[in-house]
This record gives C-alpha cells, sequence and structure tokens, in this order.
C-alpha cells in the first residue's frame, strides 16, 4: 500500500463515501491509497498544471490503479464531471484558495450534501469564517503534526448559515482535549505575536492592541472559557 504522510492519513481517514473527487492532487498519492485500501472503487484525481498529472500518471502505473482513478486537467471543479461524487478532498492548498474553489459556480453540487474534507496550508481562519457563513458545518476538526503543524476540517452543506467571532475563525472547532489543539494554537498565536509587533513597528498601536486582544481571547479559549 503507498505511504502516505500524516497529514494526508488525516484526510483519508474522513472520507467515507465510494467515490472520491481530490482537487490538486498533485502526484495523486491520496486517491491511489483510498483505491488500493478498498476504501473507495473510484476517484477522481485533478491538478491545475500538467506537471502533478505526469507524476500522477506515474503513480497510477506504478500500482496498476489506472482503470479506477481519472485524471483530469482543471481549475478546480471547472472540467470535472460531478456525477456520482461523494466525496471531495482538498489539501495542500491556502485557505483563501480552498474557499474560491468553494464558492465558484461549479461547486453548488456540494450543496447536495457531499462529504467534503479540507486541509488548508494557511489562511485556515479565513476558510473557518467562509464556511460558516455560507451554510457549510464542520462535523470534525482536527490538528495534525506533518512537517508544519496543519489542521483538517470533515464539513458538509447544511444551509446553516452564522457568523464566526474573530477568535473563533482561528480555534475553529478543534477539541480542547486534544494535546495537538494546544501545539497548533501555540504556532498560531506566534503567528499573531509576531503580527502585532510589526504593526507596533510601523506606528499601528490600535491595530497591534487588538491583535493581543485576540491572542488573550485564544489563550481563555484555551483555559477554558466559552469565548
Amino acid at each position: 500500500m503507498i505511504p502516505l504522510s500524516p497529514r494526508l492519513l488525516a484526510c483519508a481517514s474522513m472520507v467515507t463515501g465510494s467515490t472520491v473527487c481530490d482537487i490538486g492532487t498533485d502526484h495523486a498519492f491520496l486517491p491511489v491509497y483510498l483505491v488500493t485500501a478498498g476504501r473507495c472503487s473510484r476517484a477522481i484525481a485533478t491538478d491545475i498544471k500538467e506537471g502533478p498529472l505526469e507524476s500522477a500518471k506515474g503513480t497510477l502505473r506504478r500500482y496498476g490503479v489506472g482503470k479506477q482513478i481519472t485524471l483530469v486537467l482543471s481549475d478546480g471543479f471547472d472540467k470535472v464531471d460531478v456525477k456520482g461524487i461523494t466525496d471531495v478532498v482538498i489539501a495542500g492548498l491556502g485557505g483563501e484558495s480552498i474557499r474560491d474553489i468553494l464558492a465558484a459556480p461549479k461547486a453548488a453540487f456540494l450543496r447536495n450534501g457531499i462529504n467534503t474534507v479540507l486541509q488548508p496550508m494557511s489562511k485556515a481562519e479565513v476558510l473557518r469564517a467562509w464556511l460558516a457563513e455560507n451554510g457549510f458545518s464542520v462535523k470534525k476538526e482536527i490538528a495534525v503534526k506533518d512537517t508544519h503543524l496543519y489542521t483538517v476540517m470533515q464539513v458538509q452543506y447544511t444551509g446553516e448559515a452564522k457568523t464566526l467571532t474573530e477568535a473563533a475563525s482561528y480555534i475553529g472547532w478543534l477539541r480542547r482535549t486534544d494535546p495537538l489543539t494546544r501545539v497548533y494554537l501555540a504556532s498560531v498565536m506566534d503567528r499573531l505575536h509576531t503580527r502585532a509587533h510589526g504593526l507596533d513597528d510601523a506606528g499601528q498601536t490600535e491595530a497591534a492592541a487588538q491583535v493581543r486582544g485576540l491572542i488573550r481571547q485564544i489563550n481563555a479559549w484555551m483555559a477554558g472559557e466559552n469565548i
């Protein structure tokens, strides 16, 4: 069986159906794993560039799954035949890029209750806020330690829109009881401290104070308070 990194293993663990679409597949490691493990009978693997798809072709040949996995050159879902898709994975892209893919007209089929797994490399807070405002409910979110600390979310459209506080957009749906949650949020607060220092250096003391207030709210949540 093909070996997966911890972050891709976490994504794989949240796939529930028979036909997965992996957006931004790169080497197609995830769909190959899901098919060879018997987790999915069919997969669609897409990328926006020819180079990664050439790498993916090599992976498919190596594991003999060319008949079960379809490779598609596509920007998001633009060139994808979405009929029959039960699960979508978008991993390894920035949170803003994932948001834009989900907001595109071709992604409207996700509103049919498609199980969706998201793993942003950056700007997770932007993605979380957009999901909440656009009726996507997060069923599960975990922190994962890989080359860096990442978050993986299992989401589904319910139509129940809400607005997150800024602090909540950084915390998301992580569990306090998970030891990696503290490690993940510590890295988030480190980045916020760096931003606050930069704002101080630029003479934007009021904005810096707001960022430090955000850090205090995250700390309060980790200490058990509701925010």
